[in-house]
């Protein structure tokens, strides 16, 4: 666990991994966040989880409820994704994802579910979350 005095966590923003799903027909996010604090330190930034592990680990539990059923019939690679970090050294969340997620929506969803503070958070695209699934927010 990391404790840094420098961050403000006093409104609970939390980093994390997540997905745009298609469940029942609904777009919605499914997703892994902590708190900053309980991130984990990768140079000048604090991150959490990786995608792979992640999606894993809701394909094989058996004895809690599935928060989602889709990991079981596709693969994590095929639906829209991306991640939210903290960057200490310019005090920012930089939230990395598919294009098609970074609609205006998307961006509100995305600050919402994450509990961001719109002036301190950049959206970038990354290539490195490129998906199949034509899906949008």
């Amino acid at each position: 666990m990391m404790n840094d005095p420098n961050i403000n966590t006093s409104f609970s923003p939390k980093i994390g991994i997540f997905w745009l799903i298609m469940e029942n027909g609904v777009p919605r996010f499914l997703t892994d966040m902590v708190s900053v604090n309980e991130g984990e330190q990768y140079g000048d930034s604090v991150t959490w989880s990786g995608h792979y592990d992640f999606w894993e680990k809701i394909r094989t539990q058996k004895k809690t409820p599935l928060v989602s059923r889709v990991p079981l019939w596709s693969e994590y690679e095929e639906w829209p994704r991306g991640r939210v970090i903290f960057n200490k050294k310019h005090n920012h969340f930089v939230v990395y994802a598919d294009k098609k997620i970074l609609t205006e929506t998307g961006k509100q969803e995305l600050t919402s579910t994450f509990s961001l503070p719109g002036n301190q958070t950049i959206f970038k695209k990354d290539g490195h979350y490129v998906s199949v699934r034509q899906i949008t927010i």
